[in-house]
């Protein structure tokens, strides 16, 4: 008889119990511990997706708060703008389109020979805008000047339109100008 026969037949009770014990852990590690691996390595891979994502959040986060910071200044300088710069009211944005200009016209020579005015709310909120155009005659040099001082001065005034033509029918060398100026101001709170 062959001594693998021979052990195995006299050794029955200790081979079956170690073939069982063989049996019983490579069920336990079928059954038990690759499925517990695999969801080890699946926990694993969602942590680093996990991971991943927090990092892409926290990034957004950051880059939200940027955002809100930078709209909040500009909220903020918008404020500090129309504070510093735009009229009060309707009375000061006229104060700014008709008496001062009307001085600066005569100051460079040029006669003031009409305007006209409207103001309208912008964008249905508070702020308005105060249109006037003005009807000027005077030399090519004043008108030049006229230009420049408005374009430097401290009030807030748009140049919108302008239009220069030759009276037709003068003898002399008077040009028309034609503005169109538009200035802002907040209206009243109870309109």
């Amino acid at each position: 008889m062959n001594l693998a026969v021979r052990i195995v037949t006299e050794k029955r009770l200790a081979v079956g119990t170690a073939g069982a014990a063989l049996l019983a852990a490579a069920l336990l590690h079928g059954f038990v511990v690759v499925p517990l691996r695999s969801g080890v390595d699946l926990a694993r891979v969602r942590a680093g997706s996990a991971s991943h994502g927090l990092a892409a959040g926290e990034a957004d986060l950051a880059a939200a708060r940027t955002r809100l910071d930078g709209a909040a200044r500009a909220r903020e300088s918008l404020d500090a703008f129309h504070r510093r710069v735009l009229p009060n009211d309707l009375a000061a944005a006229r104060a700014i389109t008709y008496p001062r200009l009307a001085t600066l016209a005569g100051r460079l020579g040029l006669d003031l020979e009409r305007r006209t005015s409207e103001a309208a709310p912008v964008d249905g909120g508070r702020l308005e805008r105060l249109r006037a155009n003005l009807f000027l005659a005077g030399g090519y040099t004043d008108v030049r000047r006229f230009i420049d001082a408005l374009e430097t001065a401290p009030e807030f005034v748009v140049i919108e339109e302008i239009a220069l033509s030759r009276r037709p029918d003068a003898a002399d060398a008077k040009l028309e100008l034609t503005l169109g100026l538009s200035t802002y101001y907040w209206a009243e709170s109870g309109e």
